[in-house]
């Protein structure tokens, strides 16, 4: 079927989906910047760690849903309050979970059964699993966040090699003279280590900071042993050496006192063998 023959309805269909696969593509030139290349990855990277929540989140839908159309089949006009099939039950439960409460058409014989499960509805899918996205969304902004220079390096790297056919290696590089070396650049805050949550990362930060600083209070407590060894040796060898020089000087006099005490014996001697003599004479 030619272009000008479809119809108006037909062409705007296509319009409209032709247009908003063009607005998507923006998204992927905004990787291009640097302001912008990581807000891409982190959406990337958001969709990606939902992809079970929205399991989850669709079987919570469905099963309200389908409770609802098996319950709206009792209503007294026959109309059923959830829809005439099990898609529209679907866009019904998943209205009421976004908060869009249509419960006009509650007052059935299975009035209390609604109302138990328009409770369990809001807050399972309301309340619990909402709340679950903003934890898993607001987690995946710590991660992004923290790497956000090896986002923006990693998007960057992805254009290149995604428009790399656009260029010839060997007709661009056949005249070359020199040989060209690609080393890898470590962005800064990327780290190795896998991302474990935002509470873990602070654990692992603070285990490793708290033996940094041990071990350099073990140092600085070596070095004050030190200080004070040697403090306490400068101000004892002053002691030490008086005490020495006096030990010195008794021991001098002691020497002094032991040839006085000998000379005395000698002058002793002397005299006695001096009496001896005058008694024979």
């Amino acid at each position: 079927m030619e272009l000008a023959e479809a119809k108006f309805e037909d062409t705007n269909r296509v319009a409209a989906i032709s247009v908003l696969v063009l607005y998507f593509k923006l998204f992927y030139f905004l990787r291009i910047f640097f302001a912008t290349a990581y807000l891409v990855r982190m959406i990337i990277e958001i969709i990606i760690d939902m992809k079970f929540f929205v399991g989850v989140l669709m079987i919570a839908t469905i099963a309200f849903g389908n409770s609802f159309y098996i319950l709206g089949r009792n209503s007294p006009d026959g109309e059923n309050l959830a829809g005439s099939n099990v898609f529209d039950a679907f866009i019904f439960s998943y209205k009421m979970g976004l908060g869009d409460f249509l419960t006009d058409d509650f007052g059935t014989r299975d009035e209390e059964f609604l109302w138990i499960f328009f409770l369990l509805d809001t807050i399972i899918i309301l309340i619990v699993l909402l709340n679950l996205v903003i934890a898993i969304m607001g987690d995946t902004f710590d991660k992004v966040q923290e790497t956000q220079e090896k986002s923006m390096l990693q998007e960057l790297a992805n254009m290149i090699r995604e428009n790399e056919f656009l260029f010839s290696r060997s007709r661009a590089f056949k005249k070359a003279k020199y040989i060209v070396v690609i080393e890898p650049e470590t962005a800064e805050g990327g780290g190795g280590a896998s991302w474990e949550g935002k509470l873990a990362q602070l654990r692992a930060f603070i285990e490793e900071s708290s033996e940094k600083h041990i071990s350099h209070l073990k140092k600085l407590q070596e070095e004050v042993d030190g200080i004070a060894s040697t403090a306490l040796d400068d101000k004892l060898k002053p002691a030490e050496d008086r005490i020495n020089h006096k030990l010195s000087s008794c021991d001098n006099k002691m020497d002094d006192i032991k040839k006085g005490i000998e000379k005395l014996y000698e002058r002793i001697d002397a005299l006695e063998s001096e009496n001896k003599e005058l008694k024979k004479g």
